[in-house]
């Protein structure tokens, strides 16, 4: 492989669609912070339980400073807040 040869690279274009499985919000004040939550049975405790969370965009915001302090509050970075996609309520569960 020459040094010039160009590399691709595949890319994973953003959605505004909410994923199937189960989501969660939170609301912070100024707005509702959307999360993937991932489940699993668990025998011994005889239901599902919460195994994964990932935040997946936000809706209904009415001042992003406070969404990213929300996001700092909760160790998360604030970068989600130009990167991640803004849902309508009306797409909410």
């Amino acid at each position: 492989m020459s040094v010039n040869d160009p590399t691709e690279f595949e890319t994973v274009e953003p959605s505004n669609e909410l994923p199937t499985d189960t989501v969660d919000v939170a609301d912070t004040g100024a707005g509702l912070l959307v999360f993937a939550v991932e489940t699993e049975y668990r025998a011994h405790l005889d239901h599902e339980a919460e195994v994964g969370r990932e935040l997946i965009g936000f809706a209904d915001v009415s001042d992003w400073s406070a969404v990213a302090a929300a996001l700092r509050s909760r160790g998360l970075g604030v970068g989600a807040t130009t990167n991640l996609p803004v849902f309508g309520v009306d797409q909410l569960p």
